[in-house]
């Protein structure tokens, strides 16, 4: 499953110009090119938040 920037921005209380800002830096550096998507799994573990917390709020 795959984390979008508008649920970054709830997340993290970010502007979703700074959600897609760290969607990109998490493609970085994972080696993704832009057209790629980020796992919730990759997104957890680049900011440290709990996976399973993570899944919870963006399934609503």
């Amino acid at each position: 499953m795959c984390i979008y920037a508008k649920e970054v921005s709830n997340l993290l209380g970010k502007s979703p110009q700074q959600a897609r800002r760290i969607l990109s830096q998490i493609k970085d550096s994972h080696g993704k090119e832009q057209h790629q998507y980020v796992s919730i799994k990759e997104f957890a573990a680049y900011t440290g938040l709990d996976e399973e917390e993570v899944r919870k709020v963006c399934q609503g």
